[in-house]
């Protein structure tokens, strides 16, 4: 009876090991032995520029022929291109009075949005337009809907060829009224390709370029209320956690700027992918 078990356990090991089954592997960025661009020392508010340059980088080599087609042998050199072309010499189409990059307040991802797609066509480079993605709640959507959706967009855009950008803010209470302290933009590298039933987020692995570093960490239903608002609408009305909330623990994202105990929330507020 003994023989018999050690037999029948000796056959269950060699059949599990020698089956059909498979597991879901992430998606990752296409490039990805390649080195990421560091905006320290060129441009320590040029996380937006800079994150676009890394999509392209680490994107599949359709992608990367835009940054074959950008001037320059060295980063910094392609940086300036960049930003002196399309974001310092142009005035922005939604600020008054005001460039699309401004070295010292950065660039909104609107601007950054218009900023990608004029080199783009400028440089008749034959890419998809790229457009930026709201990602507050609207109309019944809750928030299981929005991480959903938000990782739906955003596999669809590595698995295209394009790393997406993240634009990541960090809002903070004040005397009963909430702010936004921080706004920084990476570009996502690895993600699951599927969420189980009832996942309540997701892990990340994403490209910071305050050090050119890849670094991990969770999108995730807010477990906190909050207040945030969507600076891309004309009308600002500050709304209770209408987001989904970030845990990227390696990225400071301004928490040094809060106060002992200062009720805070990092964001994920958009992205950007190709139409």
């Amino acid at each position: 009876m003994l023989r018999l078990s050690v037999i029948s356990l000796y056959f269950t090991i060699i059949s599990s090991l020698s089956s059909c089954t498979t597991y879901d592997s992430p998606v990752t960025s296409k490039n990805y032995a390649t080195k990421a661009l560091n905006q320290i020392p060129i441009q320590r508010n040029g996380c937006g520029p800079a994150s676009l340059i890394n999509a392209y980088r680490f994107g599949s080599p359709k992608w990367n022929t835009a940054l074959e087609r950008l001037p320059g042998t060295t980063d910094e050199q392609r940086f300036n291109n960049l930003v002196n072309r399309y974001g310092t010499g142009v005035f922005s189409s939604h600020l008054r009075a005001q460039k699309r990059y401004d070295p010292k307040l950065g660039i909104n991802i609107i601007d950054l949005t218009d900023l990608a797609n004029h080199f783009q066509s400028d440089r008749k480079l034959n890419l998809p337009e790229l457009k930026y993605n709201s990602l507050f709640l609207s109309g019944e959507m809750d928030h299981e809907k929005l991480l959903k959706k938000a990782h739906k967009q955003l596999v669809k855009s590595l698995k295209d060829g394009f790393p997406p950008l993240l634009s990541l803010k960090t809002f903070a209470n004040n005397k009963s009224r909430w702010t936004q302290i921080y706004g920084h933009f990476v570009t996502l590298h690895e993600m699951p390709i599927t969420l189980p039933a009832g996942a309540t987020s997701f892990e990340v692995k994403y490209i910071d370029p305050w050090g050119g570093r890849l670094k991990t960490g969770i999108i995730k239903i807010p477990e906190k209320s909050f207040y945030a608002t969507d600076l891309s609408v004309k009308k600002q009305t500050f709304l209770k956690s209408p987001t989904l909330e970030i845990d990227f623990p390696d990225s400071h994202l301004g928490l040094n700027l809060l106060k002992p105990n200062q009720a805070s929330a990092t964001i994920l507020a958009f992205s950007i992918t190709p139409k």
